[in-house]
């Protein structure tokens, strides 16, 4: 049985006279490639987080240093300057990443990963690019190229930086691509296998979520209600779709919600709290499609779960459809930390959709099994047909 421990990570090193700067894209790097093989080996399903593609939201890459694939994602163009000049101003964004990557990696506990095969290739692969890096940022002084600062101390030089620069996030890059690239595979191989088991009666979403040893939800008290309103699914789809397409996202992960205008200026979202904003862009969402739910507190996830079971409107994860709000519980300890907006099913393979606020600092589309262990349930939106008794 696969142990956290198991699946630890060598730490990459400090380089000796390096800037600080350096060193903060070293800590960012070496807790993204841990996050990338817990979330692979506890079968995380929302997608890898993609290192390059944050730089570049970031503006920390350079022009030249970038390259688009043609799912959009960014990559990194070979032999090229990296990052923009001055990148040691922009510490304080990769220390934040870095501790939001290392919240995610203390969510992961051990029966997530317990039936992971530490002898998977992809995983191997891992350890020997770490494993490389930790070597080349290892070596001695006098195997990196040095200068002299003006008040007498050593530091690299600036082509010495960005070599270390280019090896790290090469390495970052060859990380998101082993675990994607292996991710995708086994998920080829399970529909493979599903399309062929002979067509009986069954349920097409497959079990339901495991609930182990958690305890059964109990509703307190709530004076939630609703009233009969004008939308429709399609509407609260469609207006969480013209916020996705704005491109709101925070700036350095200070729970900000911002976009920017057609004037070029930033603009704070309407959901913005200066908080956690997952529940409000849901909640806003709702609203602006013309469903009244008064929610006990619309900006906390499991008061929201709490009055959607009050009020009725709390359903099984497998009665998914476009407009609910999904609810997750991330930390698998029975409370409800997360809630976006169901985008999508597909009846085939049961896989959902989503629009999230507050998903990695953006408003973000996902994908999830609908047998995902964090999965919830789902708010249904309140008939507008006739009034709540």
């Amino acid at each position: 049985m696969t142990t956290l421990a198991d699946i630890d990570l060598p730490d990459l090193p400090h380089p000796d006279y390096a800037s600080g700067g350096l060193n903060a894209v070293v800590d960012v790097a070496n807790v993204y490639m841990q996050n990338a093989v817990m979330l692979f080996a506890s079968g995380w399903d929302g997608g890898q987080p993609d290192m390059i593609a944050w730089l570049g939201d970031k503006k920390l890459l350079s022009a030249d240093g970038k390259k688009l694939t043609k799912d959009g994602a960014q990559t990194l163009e070979p032999g090229s300057s990296v990052l923009v000049d001055g990148y040691d101003k922009q510490r304080g964004a990769f220390v934040d990443k870095t501790s939001q990557l290392q919240a995610q990696n203390d969510g992961v506990n051990e029966r997530a990963i317990a039936s992971f095969d530490t002898s998977n290739k992809a995983f191997q692969d891992v350890k020997e690019i770490v494993n490389g890096l930790v070597t080349e940022l290892s070596r001695k002084p006098g195997e990196h190229q040095l200068t002299r600062l003006p008040d007498g101390n050593l530091h690299l030089t600036p082509a010495e930086e960005n070599r270390l620069l280019q090896l790290i996030l090469e390495g970052v890059d060859r990380v998101h691509d082993t675990i994607e690239d292996a991710d995708s595979g086994m998920r080829r191989d399970a529909g493979n296998i599903y399309q062929m088991i002979p067509d009986l009666p069954r349920n097409p979403y497959g079990n339901a979520p495991d609930a182990g040893s958690l305890a059964p939800w109990a509703p307190t008290a709530s004076n939630a209600t609703w009233t009969r309103g004008t939308g429709t699914p399609d509407d609260i789809i469609a207006k969480a779709r013209e916020q996705l397409a704005l491109g709101v996202a925070e700036i350095g992960g200070n729970n900000v919600p911002m976009f920017r205008g057609p004037d070029g200026k930033l603009y704070k979202a309407p959901y913005n709290i200066n908080d956690a904003w997952c529940a409000a862009f849901s909640t806003w969402t709702w609203d602006q499609a013309g469903y009244n739910v008064h929610w006990t507190n619309p900006n906390y996830v499991p008061a929201v779960w709490n009055d959607a079971k009050h009020m009725g409107l709390a359903a099984n994860i497998s009665s998914a459809q476009k407009g609910d709000m999904i609810i997750f519980d991330w930390e698998g300890d029975g409370t409800p930390d997360h809630v976006g907006i169901v985008e999508s099913v597909d009846p085939r393979t049961g896989r959902i959709t989503t629009i999230e606020g507050n998903s990695s600092d953006q408003l973000k589309s996902n994908s999830y099994s609908m047998n995902a262990g964090s999965l919830v349930g789902v708010v249904k939106p309140p008939s507008n047909q006739a009034r709540a008794s």
